[in-house]
């Protein structure tokens, strides 16, 4: 028999010890491993199954024609029935499959269910031959089918089948020989566990194949993005780093004069940027609109030392475009009001929520007196507002300007 699903170090299942088979959930399920959506999908059938005969038996308490000789067994042993189906019930809910325990229990209760609702039973009433303990066989079959993994454990199927022929050993042999009728009444309780078996294998095998299809499509296009990013590399060193090398080995510009030397120090912190990106991991478009921004920045005259760690890869485009612009105008600020020629640039993504900052160690400014100008306003503030994120602006006259950009705003 299959072994549960592993149990955390708090003894809860799986997706945090969720009383419920991720029915009403299905992006629970979705994120959960195929074997576990497998296991949880065939026990929701088998509760249901289970409820369709209960209720049967529950309403033969209320008949008005004599079914049993002692109608206080039968509703004793219904009420067994119900309280063990109700346990079974929550212990699948938390573990998102049938414990090899609960299985023995099904067996022994559904022998002793047989046992004794087929001896209170009166002939005259039919239910020797058929009653709700009958069912709770095809339950339990149902149940050894599912938990099976190889078909010598099919084995589990006959103690049941050898407590019926003892339960039912006055009424068999009415219509044929009592060994042939023995096997036409559990006919459907073999077939039930056979068929589940065989739903269960399906469908854990497809849920297989479509996790690997999935992670092909995951690898090919993170190779795709991959691809992408390199080929923005080097379109951008065509554009920038080797467009000044060629000018100069070409005469075109004179690298004495100021102009070339401010051209020459964007370049080479556009390539530092690329570089201490590649150390932090995989490009993403964030990185690549931050690494454009540093190298404008120094364009005029500004050296940034510029971080980015943990990024995510799908940002959605106008996010990373607009941090960018607001990363842009804040390090503008630098340079317009700090009164420095260095400033910080770092970019971190932590649980979710991307956090961009821009700190200068300029003159500063007291925010209780100084209202800030309408770049950091519109630019900075009123862009992180459009997209669903924030901008603080810390300052304090003397200890410069910390610009922090956040998407999306949540605490």
């Amino acid at each position: 028999m299959q072994p549960p699903p592993a149990r955390d170090t708090a003894g809860q299942a799986p997706g945090g010890g969720r009383e419920s088979l991720g029915w009403r959930d299905p992006l629970f399920l979705a994120a959960r491993p195929s074997g576990e959506r497998v296991h949880r999908f065939v026990a929701m059938l088998l509760m249901l199954q289970r409820l369709s005969y209960l209720l049967p038996a529950c309403a033969s308490l209320f008949a008005e024609e004599a079914l049993f000789s002692d109608r206080g067994r039968n509703a004793v042993l219904l009420a067994l029935a119900l309280v063990w189906n109700v346990t079974l019930f929550h212990w699948v809910a938390r573990r998102g499959w049938f414990a090899p325990r609960a299985v023995v229990i099904d067996v022994l209760a559904t022998c002793l269910f047989m046992v004794g609702v087929t001896g209170a039973c009166l002939p005259e009433s039919g239910t020797c031959v058929s009653n709700w303990s009958s069912h709770a066989l095809l339950a339990t079959g149902a149940l050894i089918g599912a938990v099976s993994r190889r078909p010598v454990q099919f084995a589990a199927l006959l103690p049941p089948i050898a407590v019926y022929a003892v339960a039912h050993a006055g009424d068999l042999g009415q219509r044929f020989p009592p060994a042939l009728e023995l096997a036409v009444r559990v006919n459907s309780y073999v077939w039930f566990a056979v068929i589940v078996f065989f739903i269960r294998r399906y469908l854990a095998a497809q849920a297989t194949r479509l996790d690997e299809v999935a992670d092909q499509r995951l690898a090919a296009e993170a190779e795709r993005v991959a691809e992408r990013a390199r080929l923005a590399h080097y379109r951008q060193l065509h554009d920038t780093v080797l467009a000044t090398l060629t000018a100069i080995a070409r005469g075109g510009l004179d690298h004495h004069t100021e102009e070339v030397r401010r051209r020459c120090a964007a370049d080479a912190s556009y390539v530092r940027a690329l570089i201490l990106q590649d150390e932090a991991g995989s490009a993403t478009g964030l990185s690549h609109a931050l690494a454009r921004v540093v190298a404008r920045a120094a364009a005029l005259g500004l050296c940034v030392r510029h971080a980015a760690e943990g990024l995510p890869e799908d940002l959605p485009a106008d996010v990373a475009a607009t941090m960018a612009e607001a990363g842009a105008e804040a390090l503008n600020n630098v340079v317009r009001h700090s009164g420095e020629r260095e400033a910080w640039l770092t970019a971190v993504a932590v649980d979710g929520v991307v956090t961009v900052r821009v700190v200068d160690r300029g003159r500063g400014f007291d925010p209780g007196r100084v209202e800030p100008g309408y770049g950091l306003r519109s630019s900075v503030v009123g862009r992180m507002r459009e997209i669903g994120g924030s901008a603080q602006i810390i300052a304090a006259p003397g200890e410069g300007v910390c610009v922090e950009l956040r998407w999306p705003d949540r605490a």
